[in-house]
């Protein structure tokens, strides 16, 4: 991650914050790698789905300039249609074109039966439920964040924090209400724009949090132990008691155990983050979430492959292995690392990244 200069007034973005930042990165990449997996008991499962949604929302508004009010909004759309739209269209082809060859033939995809039109229509709708991105789910989350961008335009240019965090908190009844009349099951919004009334509260949260992470009681660590101590307690009971959230599908339960559950809990993975010393392989990991998050859910299928054609193993045993849960999200990140090299140094514009000539 490129050294950023120093701000006094948002010590988020100065220089010795950019460990931690990329160490959380890649501890959530980690979780939603693994939690993609099908070997984890639930309650691991809901202690994984209650925040790891959220937390990258809130990270996309952690890191959100403050010139943002200045900047027009055609040139902000465009620098977030490039950022975001590009690599949603580079990945969803390459995706769309392995599923269509390979992995709509074999083990659950081939039992579906998913019209290869159906998924195709599903990359301009843009919605990760029902079959629509069979190719691969995880990219709802490029659209859902676009549009999240977007409505927080508008909200930024409220005058007061407070009346900010009063549209926050509107935002999430009404993203909350809207799950309930527009169900799993039934018609959805494209590109995840009722999604997008949710999480935008993150977003919104992650951008007030920028001075207050700043502040120097953050170096007291009785404070921050106990706060860490409070945080994982919130976390943990509030996501046990609630259901299995599943954020891409509108699924957040109990609106009190989503919402502290989820905060707790990204407080709670700032916290640790924050504790975890410089490492060059968690930094590479942290640096690389743009392409593992969009590209794991393409190796799980080889990974299968040779289980179940090299091995002779069953592909059940995924069902109720946590070590194989565990092996598949190291390996996947593994393998994805030289990949996101790769695409970074020849390929990136398909990352919405300028090519050498333009930098």
């Amino acid at each position: 991650m490129t050294k950023p200069n120093k701000n006094k007034s948002g010590g988020i973005i100065m220089a010795h914050r950019i460990v931690w930042i990329d160490t959380l990165k890649a501890m959530t990449i980690f979780l939603v790698v693994i939690g993609h997996t099908i070997g984890l008991p639930t309650p691991v499962e809901r202690l994984i789905f209650s925040f790891h949604m959220p937390i990258f929302f809130w990270l996309s508004g952690l890191l959100v300039k403050k010139n943002i009010r200045e900047i027009p909004f055609r040139a902000y759309v465009k620098n977030k249609a490039r950022s975001r739209l590009i690599p949603y269209i580079s990945f969803s082809i390459l995706s769309y074109i392995l599923w269509f060859f390979l992995f709509r033939h074999f083990g659950t995809q081939a039992q579906l039966n998913i019209s290869p039109i159906r998924t195709f229509i599903g990359i301009f709708y843009g919605n990760g439920i029902n079959h629509w991105m069979d190719h691969n789910t995880v990219l709802w989350f490029f659209l859902c964040l676009f549009v999240t961008e977007i409505l927080f335009f508008f909200l930024i240019k409220i005058p007061s924090k407070m009346g900010l965090m009063v549209a926050l908190t509107l935002f999430s009844i009404g993203g909350y209400v809207d799950t309930w009349i527009n169900r799993p099951d039934g018609f959805r919004l494209p590109w995840n724009m009722d999604i997008a009334f949710s999480m935008v509260v993150f977003y919104g949260i992650g951008y007030l949090c920028q001075p207050w992470l700043s502040f120097d009681i953050w170096k007291n660590r009785l404070f921050k132990w106990g706060l860490g101590a409070t945080c994982l307690a919130l976390y943990t009971v509030c996501s046990l008691m609630n259901l299995k959230v599943a954020v891409v599908a509108g699924v957040y339960g109990n609106y009190i155990f989503f919402y502290t559950a989820a905060l707790s809990g990204i407080l709670f993975w700032v916290i640790l983050a924050m504790q975890i010393p410089a490492n060059r392989l968690i930094s590479k990991i942290g640096d690389s979430t743009l392409i593992i998050f969009p590209l794991h859910l393409l190796v799980f299928p080889f990974l299968t492959a040779i289980i179940v054609y090299g091995f002779k193993i069953p592909s059940s045993i995924k069902e109720d292995s946590i070590l194989l849960s565990l092996a598949y999200a190291v390996i996947s990140i593994l393998i994805l690392l030289p990949v996101a090299d790769g695409i970074k140094k020849y390929f990136p514009v398909f990352i919405g990244l300028p090519g050498k000539d333009k930098k």
